[in-house]
């Protein structure tokens, strides 16, 4: 009877393994889509067609179409719009959201003598900071103007004329810095008074500025040699950070950390207060793509020559040390140049753009969770415009 018992025994324990390796495999031939849980919209643009992609499903939300070219800045929630062709009347306006209703407009009015060309928009207070050049419509020649706005009606509060082409210009505290082109290499500084457009301070700044940031304690330049510059709203260097190789990527401020890229393959964390690094992690090989900050994590994306994937690697913010890594393989008819990076809500949506075929490539990664959620190839050119998500708006 011992016997028989220790046979059954064995063979119930065998009946029970078959029968859990079968649930296992079936288990295993499962599809799990991932979840996407995401709430959100992106908005794009084919020939002033204007199309919204739900986020969760990249279906189509709503459209519209204007006459002319159309553009809109989204700050804090507020919209400034241009729309024009490019030799005819330009119309600054501002709206309620991006296709919500008319608050005010103001027209630049083409003549047979002159044209209008609108370049960058900020807003500073309650005011509206407009640069454009006025084009002489025989001679071709330009002058280079700066312009104040009331925001609540685009009634004219200032207007002055600049001797040279408004590059970038940021509000900082109560000025405007903005960067004038002077020659190749050589750019102008100017902190100018937001309250009447008086030039406080003029500077030669014998260096190209790859971006001109408004901090929260001073303002921050990153160049095209090998160097970020803290300067204070009177034009005075508070400190220089020297890298080995031109800085153009990142430059995000968060806490005491100011973050960014380099050419010399490094991520880079320094103090705002003294410029002194805080940690920095390199990159060797990799041609980096994107870099940016979102939920207090760094992310940054970049390719290994040669190869076709797309690696987003997730960084400490504190200590630069590097946490995870996505890759997604794209196709070999995506161009480097011609991709666009959006990251939030640890979230990266890639749009790419293919004009020898007539199309574009668009797809969701989800870099917490390292899936694909969906990915969608259109039959035409189309152009990212804006990304729109309870947590704020992207460009």
């Amino acid at each position: 009877m011992k016997t028989n018992k220790s046979l059954l025994g064995i063979l119930i324990v065998l009946i029970v393994s078959i029968s859990c390796k079968k649930d296992d495999d079936n288990s295993f031939d499962e599809i799990v889509e991932p979840t996407n849980n995401i709430v959100g919209s992106l908005w794009i643009n084919n020939n002033n067609v204007f199309t919204e992609l739900d986020l969760k499903d990249n279906q189509q939300i709503n459209t519209f179409t204007t006459l002319s070219s159309f553009h809109c800045n989204e700050f804090n929630g507020t919209f400034i719009c241009t729309q024009g062709e490019y030799t005819g009347t330009k119309t600054v306006q501002r709206k309620g959201s991006f296709n919500g209703d008319l608050m005010w407009s103001k027209d630049y009015v083409k003549d047979s003598e002159r044209y209008f060309q609108i370049n960058a928009t900020a807003i500073h207070q309650n005011s509206i900071l407009l640069s454009y050049r006025i084009v002489n419509a025989t001679t071709y020649t330009s002058t280079y103007h700066l312009e104040a706005l009331e925001l609540d009606n685009g009634d004219v509060i200032w207007s002055i004329e600049l001797g040279n082409e408004v590059k970038k210009f940021t509000p900082y505290k109560n000025k405007i810095i903005t960067e004038l082109s002077v020659g190749s290499s050589t750019v102008e500084l100017l902190s100018i008074n937001p309250d009447n457009g008086h030039i406080d301070t003029r500077i030669p700044f014998t260096d190209r500025i790859s971006k001109l940031i408004g901090g929260a304690s001073s303002i921050l330049i990153m160049t095209w040699s090998n160097s970020i510059v803290s300067m204070d709203a009177e034009l005075n260097v508070n400190w220089t950070f020297n890298t080995g190789s031109p800085n153009i990527l990142g430059g995000y401020e968060i806490g005491n950390q100011f973050i960014f890229y380099s050419r010399d393959q490094t991520v880079y964390s320094i103090d705002k207060s003294e410029g002194d690094l805080i940690w920095n992690h390199t990159y060797t090989g990799k041609f980096p793509l994107a870099i940016d900050i979102s939920n207090d994590t760094v992310f940054i994306s970049h390719k290994e020559v040669g190869e076709s994937n797309i690696v987003t690697k997730t960084l400490d913010i504190f200590t630069g040390e590097e946490l995870d890594s996505y890759s997604y393989m794209t196709a070999e008819e995506w161009k480097t140049s011609a991709t666009k990076y959006y990251f939030f809500n640890n979230h990266l949506l890639l749009f790419n753009i293919v004009p020898d075929d007539n199309k574009a490539n668009i797809a969701l990664l989800n870099l917490s969770d390292k899936t694909l959620l969906w990915e969608r190839e259109l039959d035409q050119i189309a152009y990212p415009h804006l990304i729109i998500t309870p947590t704020g708006y992207y460009q």
